[in-house]
């Protein structure tokens, strides 16, 4: 009995590690995603304004 205790036990900690990395790897890509976005958006309104002082 203490064998399969042992083994949910196991398979509870890994799945747990697993559920913790792939949130914290989450919450980086979207932070990282949105930075991104921002820097695209900040680069291309700064193009248009440089060409529509061209005219």
């Amino acid at each position: 009995m203490s064998e399969i205790k042992g083994q949910l036990l196991g398979i509870i900690l890994v799945l747990s590690i697993f559920g913790i990395v792939g949130t914290a790897l989450k919450t980086v890509f979207t932070n990282m995603k949105d930075s991104v976005v921002e820097s695209v958006e900040n680069t291309t309104s700064g193009l248009g304004t440089m060409l529509s002082f061209k005219d």
